[in-house]
């Protein structure tokens, strides 16, 4: 598929979050994908499809914050180093490491559960606009992680709680689900648990939201959020006649 040049944005409430960004990474395009909300923005950095970035202006998704909570760094260790980062213009991180209040793998996995967790809570957003501009990255800002956009989805629904948005996405008891020809190939970038396998096969025949949820051992709301994942995925679908 060529990739787009064009610009899009809009109204986030007239596209939810899961589809919007699945339709983004989906076309393996390079790009930035921003959402603007209530004094916040967050930006994903897409590289062939995949999440490599995020950045928020929130502070509670700062790196430091992050890694005070984790309990890797200690209230003077970090207030020290936010000094002397802001000081010599160096990113905390490095300070941190050379510092020796963290290693560089405890740097790492902070910056990669930083980005996840900004990436996972746009999920939980209902409101706000949003921005792609597809294009070159500006790589000298850009830590490269490749996450699985699967991956990411999932949890980022799994962290959803409303109720009547699940509900909307799934469409009601009786609405019959398949698994697609992309089951094989989309499922392998995912880890999944024994009954979410077992949940996922029962779709190689047409079933019911009923029936699946009878015959799970997964609480019915973790029957449902797994199933809008899966939809938003392409793994799933509602056969024919029941759009």
């Amino acid at each position: 598929m060529l990739p787009s040049t064009q610009v899009r944005e809009g109204v986030l409430a007239s596209a939810t979050f899961p589809t919007l960004i699945y339709s983004i990474l989906s076309r393996d395009e390079t790009g930035v994908v921003s959402l603007a909300g209530q004094d916040v923005e967050k930006s994903i950095y897409i590289q062939d499809g995949r999440p490599i970035f995020a950045t928020s202006t929130d502070r509670e998704d700062r790196l430091g914050e992050v890694l005070f909570r984790s309990g890797k760094v200690s209230l003077e260790g970090l207030t020290e180093s936010v000094e002397i980062a802001l000081k010599s213009g160096k990113r905390l991180g490095a300070v941190l490491v050379e510092k020796r209040l963290i290693t560089p793998h405890d740097l790492v996995e902070g910056v990669r559960y930083q980005v996840r967790n900004i990436i996972t809570s746009l999920f939980e957003w209902t409101r706000g606009r949003y921005r792609y501009a597809p294009g070159p990255l500006p790589t000298e800002e850009v830590i490269t992680l490749k996450l699985s956009a699967g991956d990411l989805i999932l949890e980022g629904i799994r962290r959803v709680e409303s109720v009547s948005r699940i509900w909307e996405a799934l469409g009601g008891l009786d609405v019959r689900y398949r698994a697609t020809g992309r089951v094989e190939k989309l499922s392998s970038d995912l880890n999944l648990s024994l009954e979410e396998w077992t949940l996922l096969s029962r779709c190689e025949r047409p079933a019911t939201l009923r029936e699946l949820c009878r015959k799970s051992n997964l609480k019915d709301f973790d029957v449902c959020r797994f199933l809008w994942a899966m939809l938003t995925l392409g793994i799933i679908g509602r056969c024919p006649g029941e759009e």
